[in-house]
């Protein structure tokens, strides 16, 4: 019996280790992960705080540029002739051109919506002794 009572606590003894190693391994792989996290942060706050200088130097340039555009008044007339000066660019047709077809298609246009109209019936004037003398 005692031989068995001796298996038992070495089996224990055994177990004992190795569930201690178990939580030392555990420990290690925490340690190893808290250092590798530390290290990516501090990569990480490194690339932040070039990326941080390189816009201080990148934005007065950039102020320039974007007041610059702002400053243009855009309005619908400016907008039109640049679309009439690409378009002369491309197809060789002048702006007058344009503007000479332009009219035509609005005086059509009225001429078609007044043919759409109904006509204005046309009633005889009573003939009077006046008239008829």
């Amino acid at each position: 019996m005692s031989n068995l009572l001796n298996q038992a606590q070495t089996i224990l003894t055994v177990a004992k280790d190795t569930a201690k190693t178990t939580v030392t391994a555990g420990f290690g792989v925490y340690g190893t992960i808290f250092d590798q996290a530390a290290k990516s942060s501090d990569k990480a706050t490194q690339i932040f705080e070039s990326l941080v200088e390189r816009g201080a130097l990148v934005e007065s340039k950039l102020k320039e540029q974007t007041s610059a555009i702002f400053a243009k008044k855009i309005t619908l007339e400016s907008v039109e002739a640049k679309a009439q000066s690409i378009t002369s660019r491309f197809t060789g047709v002048q702006a007058s051109k344009l503007s000479e077809v332009e009219s035509k298609i609005d005086l059509l246009t009225t001429m078609i919506s007044e043919l759409n109209t109904a006509p204005k019936k046309i009633t005889k004037a009573k003939v009077t002794a006046e008239a008829q003398a």
